[in-house]
């Protein structure tokens, strides 16, 4: 099995990061220096739409059902927060003009939560990727279009494991560009080194899982 292998990689090459709790220095970061936490949590219990814009959407690209009686069956989402989160597509743009869609698990029968990226082309809302993992952080980048990273499952041999990976905007689409973490029960992080040669083979369980689409 193509984990075990990576696994295998992993603990001979030590290409995970660590810190060294041995030390006794300690080493503090500028005053001036501020940290900005670009990290998300959704919690669709908590979520509300900002206008009836979503809901508009929604509808537009046909991912829900208008004439649900109930707000509590994903098998028939209502056009609701409580299953649907919006995220713009960029600062510049408006919701109708492009956006990023995130989805609860359970929604018309997919068991994990998903993720679509749409922008508007000559009037019509065109789907740009699709992701089946959850939007964890957006960092902002020159381009306009903020780097995302994803978490994605993964299920070996019944135990849970978590990739979180970095996709950058490039071409009008958004691009793999490697794994950070791999959380495992604990994250660990990958070393920067190790990051472009494991990039490749994590992508390829990601491709044969059928985590883009």
């Amino acid at each position: 099995m193509i984990w075990k292998k990576i696994a295998l990689s992993l603990l001979v090459l030590s290409i995970f990061s660590c810190e060294d709790d041995s030390s006794d220095i300690k080493i503090k970061p500028p005053k001036t220096s501020t940290v900005v936490d670009h990290t998300i949590s959704t919690d669709f219990k908590e979520n509300e739409f900002s206008s009836k814009v979503e809901e508009t959407l929604l509808k537009e690209i046909r991912i829900c059902d208008p004439a649900s009686p109930t707000e509590d069956d994903p098998n028939r989402p209502a056009c609701s927060p409580k299953f649907f989160k919006f995220f713009p597509l960029t600062k510049a743009s408006s919701l109708k003009d492009g956006f990023i869609l995130l989805t609860k698990a359970g929604v018309n029968g997919f068991p994990i939560r998903r993720l679509v990226i749409y922008q508007r082309e000559k009037g019509e809302l065109i789907k740009l990727n699709g992701f089946n993992g959850n939007l964890i952080e957006r960092r902002p980048s020159k381009s306009g279009y903020d780097d995302l990273v994803i978490r994605f499952p993964d299920n070996i041999e019944n135990d849970l494991i978590y990739y979180n990976c970095l996709f950058k905007w490039k071409n009008g689409l958004y691009e793999y560009q490697y794994c950070e973490d791999i959380d495992e029960g604990m994250p660990r992080k990958v070393k920067a080194e190790f990051r472009d040669s494991m990039g490749v083979e994590i992508k390829k369980i990601l491709d044969n899982n059928k985590m883009f689409f």
